[in-house]
């Protein structure tokens, strides 16, 4: 993989920041997530959602430096073993299946060392609509809380369409 480039943490907003070589800037956070704490009835803290955004509007071409940088990120968050890591593509724009599908491309290319990942697509059903969800849950082998962390993703679809 490419050198990444180079990115910050800002401290007021808690998201990182980095520029490409075409001055696309992107910004990542990771959110805290209390679903998992909510359904398994005992607290989960490690587990974030992670949001990546273009910050800007312009159309990037593929640019192998943008996913050696968010590798290098989320490599860095897996420092503690215990985070896991959800990553959300809804699918109101119709763009859902499409970035669902390069996340699981950069993570199978990534080449991360004990990161596991697991998919799931969540068709939900409410009275009015009916839409799916693009999911995946990435977790250090080493957590501790995995057998309950994947069994709650496991039960994220029933867990909606009962609401």
């Amino acid at each position: 993989m490419p050198i990444p480039y180079n990115y910050y943490l800002s401290e007021d907003s808690q998201f990182f920041y980095f520029s490409t070589k075409n001055a696309i800037e992107y910004r990542i956070a990771f959110i805290q997530d209390e679903t998992f704490s909510a359904v398994s009835g005992f607290e989960i803290n490690n587990i974030f959602q992670i949001v990546i955004e273009k910050v800007n509007d312009e159309i990037e071409r593929f640019d192998a430096k943008v996913s050696s940088t968010i590798k290098a990120i989320i490599t860095a968050f897996f420092i503690n073993s215990q985070n896991a890591m959800i990553y959300i593509c809804d699918d109101k724009d119709k763009k859902g299946i499409k970035r669902f599908n390069t996340f699981n491309r950069w993570y199978k290319n990534s080449g991360l060392i004990n990161i596991e990942k697991k998919d799931n697509i969540i068709n939900c059903f409410s009275n009015d609509q009916n839409f799916i969800i693009y999911s995946s849950l990435l977790y250090h082998q080493n957590n501790k809380n995995k057998e309950t962390i994947l069994e709650v993703f496991n039960t994220i679809q029933e867990i909606l369409n009962e609401k």
